[in-house]
């Protein structure tokens, strides 16, 4: 725990701080309340219901899908462009086929068709996939097809592309690490066109970030230059409250095509520990993955930058799941350090864990501070 006064960055990029490192372990697990997530991130394949064995399933009088093409291979894709596949789906079997239910794995795919769907014996129909690609680079998805063949209920359509990203960026995340609180801070971002025609129109920030964060976009080389770079600047004003804030930022444009202009964006993923005079080792505590009711014991450590006594005086969680509880204790006897600890269970229900420890000192300058933990049970 650093007992020195931290200083006042004037402009921030992606430190080796232990907020920052955290915050990108955690960047794929959290839900949006904390970080953004997107449909970059290769899914898992869904498991597909396995064949019976039964003998009444193997049946030729049973129903049986079949597609004509499980695997569809768009090659190479620009991200700023769609692509739209036709899967035949057949029934193979001896009785009709109700396709009951078609669900993508990943909003990066639309579906085409009504459920639920009939199809005679013999006969056959077709499901409309889109893809629109986000990110970059080989990405796979998955579209489950669920019906009432018996040997496999739930079947699966693969959709694989490489995707060509029109922009790049560094750095690809903006990690603020530790900033002092009340003071302006300044994160910059260059983005570089990959393709001639692209334009940069503005960017928007959401997540609780937004209210003290504000961005601008500024062209750094010759405009007569058919790639652009581009400097993104985020400012976060000085009244940002104690603690771990994140957001997310979309930045905006168009490249032009031979069909016209056509929209372009990119994610970013922006977070920050923002202390004061109070400071702590770590200001959100991950919990990662549980297992439902597997007991949860994180600690974090407080205490005042300048190394004078502090007192915590009582701790609250809020907005947290039951069955946890936040407790202080003092780690010295001069009681300039401070260990908070949340220990508990994890829910039995699967789903996101989160919530806020809110303590209150003696500290004039900062008397509430937030520490936040976050994690998922599956």
């Amino acid at each position: 725990m650093p007992t020195d006064t931290m200083n006042t960055p004037t402009r921030t990029a992606a430190t080796s701080s232990t907020p920052t490192t955290l915050a990108i372990i955690l960047c794929g697990m959290l839900s949006n309340a904390f970080l953004a997530v997107g449909c970059e991130q290769r899914p898992a394949p869904p498991t597909e219901t396995p064949a019976s064995t039964s003998r009444s399933t193997t049946s030729e009088a049973a129903p049986r899908l079949e597609f004509d093409e499980p695997v569809i291979d768009f090659g190479s894709v620009p991200d700023h462009e769609t692509r739209t596949a036709e899967v035949v789906v057949r029934n193979a079997g001896g009785r009709p086929l109700t396709v009951q239910k078609v669900v993508p794995t990943c909003g990066c795919t639309t579906v085409g068709f009504k459920t639920p769907m009939t199809i005679p014996v013999g006969g056959q129909s077709t499901i409309t996939l889109d893809f629109d690609p986000k990110g970059g680079g080989r990405q796979e998805k998955y579209v489950q097809v669920v019906s009432n063949d018996p040997r496999r209920p739930t079947s699966t359509v693969t959709i694989r592309a490489n995707v060509i990203a029109t922009l790049t960026a560094e750095p690809r995340f903006l990690a603020l690490g530790r900033v002092t609180a009340g003071t302006p801070v300044l994160g910059s971002i260059e983005v570089t066109a990959a393709e001639d025609g692209c334009s940069l129109k503005g960017a928007k920030i959401t997540g609780d970030l937004a209210p003290y964060a504000t961005p601008s976009i500024t062209r750094v080389n010759d405009p007569a230059e058919a790639r652009g770079v581009w400097r993104v600047d985020v400012n976060i004003a000085p009244t940002v409250p104690w603690g771990w804030h994140n957001g997310s930022m979309i930045v905006e444009g168009t490249i032009d095509t031979a069909e016209g202009p056509k929209p372009i964006e990119m994610n970013f993923a922006i977070n920050g520990s923002f202390e004061g005079s109070v400071i702590a080792d770590e200001t959100l505590l991950g919990l990662l993955t549980l297992r439902p009711g597997q007991p949860i014991d994180r600690e974090t450590t407080l205490q005042r930058v300048d190394g004078r006594p502090l007192a915590l005086l009582s701790t609250t969680i809020v907005d947290g799941e039951p069955g946890l509880e936040a407790v202080v204790e003092p780690l010295d006897p001069e009681r300039t350090k401070w260990r908070l600890r949340l220990r508990g269970k994890a829910p039995t229900r699967l789903g996101s864990v989160r919530g806020t420890i809110v303590v209150t000192t003696d500290d004039p300058a900062n008397p509430v501070v937030a520490i936040r933990y976050a994690g998922n049970v599956r």
